[in-house]
């Protein structure tokens, strides 16, 4: 793969990683929809601040093409596992997204004409056994069958934005993709705050640097990132990148929230590393035996 693939998938799994951190700080103070509003609302207000100078180039093109992107990834994704986060627990749920690049490997022949190399099955298993280690060391409880129900519909629309964001990539730049769907996540989260009536303004320290954050990194950059990657790879590739998420969280929990880190957790994050490194050297192998 292209190093600029790499350095991109490694920064979107550190700043993905974070981000519960600063989300779990923020919904404590703020409603769940309102922050996504404000989330999006700073996203939109970067992209457009790039646009008017310059930094970055916004064509007249048939924007309504993006709407199943949009669909999947930000809306639909995040009312599932916001929601389903109520029901369930977070090792749970972590368990349950980590199915994500299983489901789009599975996907892929299907809706993209792909072909599905041994090596790559084999390694998105061995990727989420990576993670069920992880958050399996980490305790697991009993959860409602709704929540897995609905946190299983964020990873299916994730699954579902990956192929749709591939598809549509030859005819839009990831910076198109990106700001087409953090101004759609911005009025479609204002909206439904407003018909909630759950719609507040706050300036707790924690709401505004969590709306940075999340605004600024995790949906303009770190999205701007997944696009660029799904431009260049497959999503079956891509996504494979998705669960050093998990182990970034990890990390951070034990040194920001000192929590402890059991010997299986350390092994399935050396498994997941594993997994992505072997994929991507076997993945480069077969591209020189192409030429």
């Amino acid at each position: 793969m292209n190093w600029k693939v790499y350095i991109s998938g490694f920064a979107v799994s550190t700043i993905f990683g974070l981000s519960f951190l600063f989300t779990k700080n923020s919904i404590e103070h703020i409603n769940v929809y309102t922050f996504l509003a404000f989330r999006f609302g700073v996203a939109t207000s970067v992209m457009l601040l790039l646009w008017l100078f310059g930094i970055v180039k916004l064509k007249k093109k048939p924007f309504w093409k993006l709407w199943k992107v949009a669909l999947f990834q930000p809306i639909a994704y995040f009312v599932f596992e916001t929601n389903g986060l109520r029901f369930t627990t977070s090792s749970e749920a972590g368990m349950l997204i980590a199915l994500i690049p299983i489901v789009i490997t599975i996907l892929s022949p299907a809706l993209l004409k792909e072909r599905i190399r041994w090596y790559q099955m084999l390694f998105a298993f061995l990727s989420f056994f990576g993670v069920f280690l992880i958050v399996k060391g980490g305790g697991l409880e009993q959860g409602a069958l709704l929540g897995k129900l609905l946190v299983l519909g964020a990873v299916f629309s994730a699954a579902f934005y990956n192929i749709f964001s591939r598809k549509l990539s030859s005819e839009f730049t990831p910076v198109e993709i990106t700001f087409f769907m953090m101004l759609t996540g911005f009025v479609f989260f204002f909206f439904l705050s407003i018909v909630t009536g759950n719609f507040t303004i706050a300036f707790h320290p924690a709401v505004v640097i969590g709306a940075l954050y999340l605004g600024i990194l995790s949906s303009t950059v770190a999205f701007f990132l997944v696009n660029f990657m799904l431009s260049k790879v497959s999503p079956t590739v891509s996504s494979l990148f998705s669960n050093l998420t998990t182990v970034i969280s990890v990390i951070a929990g034990s040194f920001i929230r000192h929590e402890r880190i059991a010997a299986v957790q350390v092994f399935g994050m050396i498994l997941i590393l594993v997994s992505l490194i072997l994929n991507s050297y076997l993945k480069s192998k077969e591209v020189e035996q192409s030429r």
